[in-house]
């Protein structure tokens, strides 16, 4: 027990002097005793948030954040104003990191705002958050904090204070904090994604556990397969099998379908922002059924150029994004890049999906680029003496400069 109390004092001298605190709230261990220890030793006043992105079940988590003695409990379902504000924009850019959807990363920006605001609202002068000094939700949360407001405190008392596992259960059991059962890995969930590590994830050289899956069934226990039909209009799913549903509920469906399917499960190293490698695993079924499509629809009714700006612009947002700039300037001008040029992303797509594929069926689009007629082979409504003049024009660049290089290299000789 003695060891917390050292480490407060170490860190103390270094903390800016608070009167009240607003905390990012879960109901989990690391911060209820965050809202004890935040009021007991710091003797200051707390108000807590939580946001339910997932399945929250905010009424408990209100309880248990009275039961502490906070001042207030603020929750807040937040679910729609996600998939409207930040979901939509991940769909248009296609937003992928290292090859799997961004699923926390993007939770990060709504959080830290809502933070903010009901830090201000509240006159708190500080904010408190749960993240290790390891991770990569530590930079996202007070980058986007002090873009908001510059003036406001932020603390990390898991990394401030160096907190341990044990040395946190002591103080729980000490202060009558309820000790939830822990599961196996560390998981963060929303109705985008869901990430896992920790425990035996954490050793590269074994298969992962079959504890590991929750949204996603493994390869071997999926069936023959469903075939789905998506529409989008302006860049954004709108419907799925005819049926007409707000971007949330959409999702929610695909994620059960594409889950059922072995669509969604990303195994992989990450290069997080911090400099470390570290393994990772994301269930994302209705993330990557959704992008995949949009990105199918993207190469029937955008053409090359369009295409090949996108894909650096993409490329582009989904780094900010998952390295915690989302109020960076620049988001502004690539976030009005991808909503203008995602105008053109209309019409229906029917996929199939087995066995972890994702295989088109069909595509079509009132914007749609492709012309039957110039491509098929059964006709002659292309010019194709013309191919040989480009030809000729075309290699030009290639040819001289090839051409010089080698004259170059026998005068060498």
């Amino acid at each position: 027990m003695l060891n917390i109390y050292k480490k407060y004092h170490i860190y103390r001298k270094y903390l800016i002097p608070m009167d009240k605190v607003l905390l990012l709230y879960s109901g989990g261990l690391d911060t209820s005793v965050m809202a004890k220890w935040i009021q007991k030793e710091m003797k200051k006043e707390v108000v807590t948030l939580t946001l339910n992105i997932g399945n929250s079940n905010l009424q408990k988590i209100k309880e248990k954040a009275l039961g502490l003695g906070v001042s207030d409990a603020i929750v807040l379902d937040v679910k729609n104003e996600f998939s409207e504000k930040y979901i939509a924009k991940e769909i248009y850019a296609d937003g992928m990191y290292e090859g799997y959807p961004l699923s926390t990363a993007i939770a990060r920006p709504l959080m830290a705002e809502k933070a903010v605001l009901y830090a201000e609202e509240y006159g708190c002068n500080t904010i408190a958050h749960g993240s290790t000094g390891k991770g990569n939700d530590q930079v996202r949360f007070e980058v986007t904090m002090k873009a908001l407001n510059e003036d406001i405190n932020v603390i990390a008392p898991v990394r401030d204070w160096n907190m341990n596992r044990p040395d946190e259960i002591k103080y729980a059991k000490a202060n009558g904090i309820d000790i939830p059962m822990g599961g196996k890995y560390s998981v963060d969930e929303n109705i985008w994604g869901r990430s896992v590590e920790g425990s035996s994830i954490e050793t590269v050289s074994n298969p992962l556990e079959y504890d590991v899956y929750e949204w996603v069934k493994p390869l071997e226990e999926t069936g023959n397969g469903d075939i789905i039909d998506i529409e989008f209009k302006n860049g954004v799913p709108v419907s799925l099998n005819g049926e007409q549903y707000a971007l949330k509920e959409l999702v929610e469906k695909l994620n059960v379908i594409a889950g059922n399917n072995g669509i969604g499960l990303i195994n992989h190293m990450e290069d997080r922002v911090t400099g470390i490698k570290s393994h990772e695993v994301y269930e994302v079924p209705g993330a990557m059924a959704i992008i995949q499509a949009h990105k199918m629809m993207e190469s029937l009714t955008l053409n090359k150029s369009e295409l090949d700006i996108k894909n650096y612009m993409d490329n582009q947002w989904s780094n900010f994004v998952y390295n915690g700039l989302w109020y960076d300037p620049v988001m502004e001008h690539i976030n009005q890049f991808e909503s203008s040029i995602n105008k053109y992303v209309n019409g229906n797509i029917k996929l199939k999906l087995y066995k972890g594929n994702i295989v088109m069926q069909s595509i079509e689009s009132e914007n749609s680029i492709y012309n039957y007629d110039k491509i098929s082979y059964d006709n002659s409504n292309f010019n194709q003496d013309s191919a040989k003049g480009f030809i000729d024009i075309y290699k030009n660049n290639t040819v001289y400069a090839s051409n010089a290089r080698k004259e170059k290299i026998k005068l060498i000789q």
